[in-house]
C-alpha cells in the first residue's frame, strides 16, 4: 500500500476567472520516504498539500493516504498525518513546550508517551532550552522551529510540510533536515514543498517539480537532473558575451547576473572552455549540472 496516491487530482478555484491550479495531477508516495514537491509560485504545491490534508475539496479526482479517501474517509485520514502551513502563526501566550505537549495530548496520546516525545523533539530542533518561552518572545525562527516539534512529537504516520525551512538560518535548516531525514530512517513518510534546490537535492528520495498545475518531471534526484541532455555546466565571469568560448553548436549559455552559464554534454567539452577561457584571462569554472539547472531549464525561467 502506498502512504499517499492521487489519481487525476484537479482543482479550479472561481473568481472573478476560473484558475485551474491542479490539472490532473497524478502522484504515488511510498510509504517511508522522503517525497517532495518543487515549482514556482502558483504551480499548485500548496493546493495538492491542503487536498491530501484534508484542508481542501478537490474539483474532480482521487486522493488517498493509506488507503483512505480523503473525501469519504476524512476522519481516518487525520489520525495518520501532521501539517505545518506554509504560513503558520504561533500562539504568542504558548511556549514551545506546550506546543508538543498539548498537541499531542489532543491526539490521544498517553501524558508519560507525550512527555518523552515532546522532549525529543525539542532537542531536535534545538529548542529544549527555550521550551518555556512564551512565543511572543521568540525570534521568527524560533517560532517555525516550534510548530515543527509540534509536528515532529505527534508521531504522525506521515509529515506534511509545506516549505518548513523558510526563514531558517543555514544552521537551523540542516538540523530540521537531519531530523527529517532520521525520521525517514525510522519508517516515518513525509511530503514536502520547497523552494530551496539545496534542500531537495539533499534529502529527497525522490521528487515531483509541477509547473501551472502539472507534474512535468518526477523521480529521484539523479533521474530528474538526467531529464536534459547537458551533464555539465561552466560559470564564467563578467557580462561581456563570451560566446566565442562555445566549441560546439550543441553547447547553451544563458545568463545569470553577472555571470554567464555554458552547459555542455560532456566533461571534455566542460574542461576545453574552461582552458580557453583562462587563456584570455577569464576566470571560469567547471562542474556538474545541478538540481536548480534542471528545474530552470524545465519551468522556462532561463534568460537567453
Amino acid at each position: 500500500m502506498q502512504a499517499i496516491e492521487s489519481a487525476s487530482l484537479v482543482k479550479v478555484y472561481d473568481g472573478k476567472e476560473k484558475v485551474e491550479a491542479l490539472k490532473g495531477v497524478n502522484l504515488s508516495i511510498n510509504k517511508g520516504e522522503l517525497f517532495t514537491l518543487l515549482g514556482p509560485n502558483g504551480a499548485g504545491k500548496t493546493t495538492f498539500l491542503r487536498i491530501i490534508s484534508t484542508q481542501l475539496l478537490p474539483t474532480k479526482g482521487e486522493a488517498n493516504v493509506f488507503g483512505y479517501d480523503v473525501l469519504k474517509r476524512a476522519e481516518e485520514v487525520r489520525k495518520h498525518i501532521a501539517v505545518v502551513p506554509q504560513d503558520v502563526q504561533t500562539y504568542n501566550n504558548f511556549t514551545p513546550w506546550e506546543y508538543c505537549y498539548y498537541f499531542s495530548l489532543l491526539r490521544g496520546m498517553p501524558k508519560p508517551k507525550v512527555k518523552e516525545v515532546s522532549e525529543k523533539a525539542l532537542r531536535a530542533v534545538e529548542l529544549w532550552d527555550l521550551r518555556n518561552r512564551t512565543c511572543a518572545v521568540l525570534s521568527g525562527g524560533e517560532k517555525k522551529r516550534a510548530v515543527i516539534a509540534s509536528a515532529l512529537a505527534s508521531n504522525a504516520d506521515v509529515l506534511m510540510l509545506d516549505e518548513p525551512t523558510s526563514g531558517l538560518d543555514a544552521v537551523a535548516r540542516r538540523k530540521v533536515w537531519t531530523v527529517l531525514t532520521e525520521m525517514v530512517e525510522n519508517g516515518t513518510t513525509i511530503l514536502l514543498t520547497t523552494h530551496i534546490m539545496e534542500e531537495a537535492e539533499m534529502i529527497s528520495d525522490r521528487l515531483a517539480i509541477v509547473n501551472k498545475g502539472e507534474v512535468i518531471a518526477q523521480g529521484t534526484v539523479e533521474e530528474v537532473k538526467g531529464l536534459t541532455k547537458e551533464k555539465f555546466r561552466v560559470v564564467v565571469e563578467g557580462n561581456s558575451n563570451h560566446s566565442n568560448l562555445l566549441n560546439n553548436n550543441n553547447n547553451r549559455m544563458v545568463k545569470f547576473g553577472g555571470k554567464q552559464i555554458i552547459y555542455v554534454e560532456n566533461e571534455d567539452d566542460a574542461l576545453e572552455i574552461v582552458r580557453g577561457a583562462l587563456k584570455k584571462g577569464i576566470r571560469a569554472e567547471a562542474s556538474r549540472v545541478t538540481l536548480e539547472d534542471v528545474f530552470v531549464k524545465l519551468v522556462g525561467g532561463e534568460e537567453a
